[in-house]
């Protein structure tokens, strides 16, 4: 008998929405797909009351800071987040201690994991000055992406233009992908100079202009087409910016440049630093009214291929301070991510399958795992989210399962919210709780990149 069927759903992928079931069988796999009137046998029958039921949500930008710093977060605590927000598969950034950008580094947040993770993980390798002529053979380990930084970074992960440049090579040859924090490394450290007078947080963002962003990126498009390869923008947020994009599309339809945009930076202007002071700065940090605006059209329009919530906690100790200069940029977003976009569809802004190609198939197909993840097919992982479209709930500290217990979307009002969260047929939360057993989550090696 299978392990899993849901019937009365509505299912949702990036290209239907239509009314089904889902049958998983005994190896974790979708078995079948079946029609409305079906009631499939199983161990475990759900009925979904005609919920939305989509492929489980796949994060592409985590910091779950572990191994190394578990005082803002480990394994344990930051994939219950991701568990009980719909977030079934998270890609693990490299900023860690040991960092992950050796093969040692890469196997220590592997034995973080293992053992400790509710959900499925990846590993995204960083980049630093040392490292280039490596990167080949980080690639043939499974990671998803390599990680590079050009400003707000320590000065062992930062690169300089002609290291983006190798780097940028280096990941062609090897058909790999990397992702790129651009700014302005010379405007942020002349401008961090001219303000460091200031006490007020909103000079967190003035020394972080839209600007560096516009140049990075412009270095980042001719890097793609200098070396064809496959890039990622991570963390675009002003209206420029997706202008840009959209344009070096337009002319150069084969250009490999995908882009990012964040939850934060869809739904939070910078009046929200207004009202959460330092729990409210992020880097790149919240931008106008009308960047956000530009960043909710850009998802609409597919000028931002995948949403991804740069989950970045930290101590609120260490978040709680007076000065802008003393507060480290992150948020958690894990527990939000899922219901900041799906309260977009609510409304209308969005269809419903903009929220699977956004959260489930394009990362999944960019970083090589959609195999397993993002679709819903025979044979992907039973990984499945059954989302309450009606269902309204305000942002507060019970809903914010991370270590770091503040966010910026508290006292938001969001309207669509993960009711049931399956990892491979396996129930793992159930109304934003986690349903008792041991951690199922399992590292994931890369499979084939399809960037068509």
């Amino acid at each position: 008998m299978a392990l899993l069927a849901i019937h009365g759903a509505r299912l949702v992928t990036e290209a239907w929405e239509r009314p089904g079931g889902i049958v998983v069988g005994d190896d974790g796999r979708i078995a079948s797909l079946v029609d409305a009137d079906a009631r499939p046998q199983a161990d475990s029958v759900i009925d979904a009351g005609g919920r939305l039921l989509f492929p489980g949500f796949v994060d592409a930008h985590v910091h779950m800071r572990d191994p190394g710093y578990p005082h803002k977060e480990s394994f344990a605590t930051g994939t219950l987040a991701a568990a009980c927000g719909g977030v079934t598969t998270v890609m693990c950034m490299p900023n860690t201690d040991p960092p992950a950008d050796t093969a040692a580094g890469i196997a220590a947040m592997r034995e973080a994991g293992e053992g400790a993770s509710l959900v499925d993980f990846t590993v995204q390798a960083g980049v630093t000055r040392d490292n280039i002529a490596d990167l080949p053979a980080l690639w043939d380990l499974g990671v998803t992406s390599f990680e590079a930084l050009l400003s707000d970074a320590p000065a062992s992960m930062l690169l300089d233009r002609d290291g983006l440049a190798r780097a940028a090579e280096a990941v062609a040859s090897c058909g790999g992908v990397i992702g790129v924090y651009t700014g302005e490394r010379s405007m942020v450290a002349a401008a961090l100079e001219r303000l460091s007078g200031r006490t007020d947080f909103a000079a967190f963002a003035e020394a972080r202009a839209p600007l560096g962003e516009a140049m990075g990126l412009a270095r980042l498009i001719e890097v793609a087409r200098a070396t064809g390869a496959r890039i990622v923008a991570r963390q675009v947020c002003t209206a420029r910016g997706f202008a840009m994009i959209e344009a070096a599309r337009r002319d150069d339809p084969g250009l490999a440049v995908a882009a990012e945009v964040t939850p934060h930076h869809l739904r939070l202007d910078d009046g929200a630093v207004d009202r959460h002071g330092p729990f409210a700065l992020m880097v790149p940090p919240l931008r106008s009214r009308d960047d956000c605006a530009a960043a909710r059209a850009a998802l609409a329009s597919g000028a931002a291929d995948f949403v991804a919530s740069d989950h970045a906690p930290h101590a609120a100790v260490e978040k709680d301070r007076p000065s802008p200069w003393e507060v480290p940029g992150g948020t958690p977003g894990l527990d939000t991510i899922v219901p900041a976009v799906a309260d977009l569809a609510a409304a209308g802004e969005i269809p419903w399958t903009r929220v699977a190609a956004a959260l489930c198939a394009a990362p999944a197909r960019l970083f090589g795992i959609a195999d397993r993840k993002g679709r819903l097919a025979i044979g992907a992982d039973g990984d499945l989210v059954l989302v309450d479209p009606a269902l309204a709930r305000t942002v507060d500290g019970g809903v914010i399962r991370s270590r770091a217990a503040r966010s910026p979307f508290e006292g938001m009002a969001l309207t669509g919210w993960p009711a049931l969260t399956v990892l491979r047929g396996r129930v793992i939360a159930e109304d934003g709780r986690p349903v008792g057993g041991a951690p199922q989550g399992r590292w994931l090696r890369r499979g084939a990149v399809d960037w068509s």
